[in-house]
C-alpha cells in the first residue's frame, strides 16, 4: 500500500493542495488523511473514490501511479521503450501486428529453449 501513499502524496503536492484543504475536501479528519499520506492506514474504496475526484485523476491512477512511469521503470532498454511508445500511435489494425508479431516471435524462442 506504499504506492499508493506515495502517489496519493505526489499527486496531492503537484496540485499545491495541502494535506488540510484535501482532508476538508474529502470530509475526513487531515490526522486520518495524513495517516493515509504515510501508509499508516488504508482507505475505504469510498475515501478513495472521494480523494480521485478531489484530485481530478482516476482511481488506477491513484492506486497504482501513472503507467507510462512504471513502464520506464520496468523496461530498461531504451530503445525498446521508445519503440513501444510509438507503436501506441499506431492504428487498432497495426497494434494487433505488431502483439501478433512479438507473441509469434517470443513462441518461437520459447520453443527453441525447450527444445534444446
Amino acid at each position: 500500500m506504499n504506492d499508493f501513499a506515495e502517489n496519493l502524496k505526489k499527486h496531492r503536492t503537484d496540485r499545491g493542495i495541502s494535506q488540510d484543504e484535501l482532508a476538508k475536501k474529502i470530509d475526513i479528519h487531515p490526522v486520518q488523511f495524513s495517516r493515509y499520506e504515510r501508509g499508516q492506514s488504508v482507505p475505504s474504496i469510498e475515501v478513495v473514490q472521494k480523494i480521485a475526484n478531489a484530485l481530478e485523476i482516476s482511481i488506477d491512477e491513484l492506486v497504482y501511479g501513472n503507467q507510462d512511469s512504471k513502464a520506464e521503470q520496468t523496461i530498461s532498454d531504451r530503445e525498446l521503450l521508445s519503440m513501444f511508445s510509438k507503436v501506441q500511435l499506431l492504428g487498432e489494425k497495426q497494434k494487433e501486428t505488431v502483439k501478433d508479431f512479438l507473441s509469434a516471435f517470443i513462441l518461437k524462442t520459447e520453443l527453441k529453449q525447450k527444445l534444446a
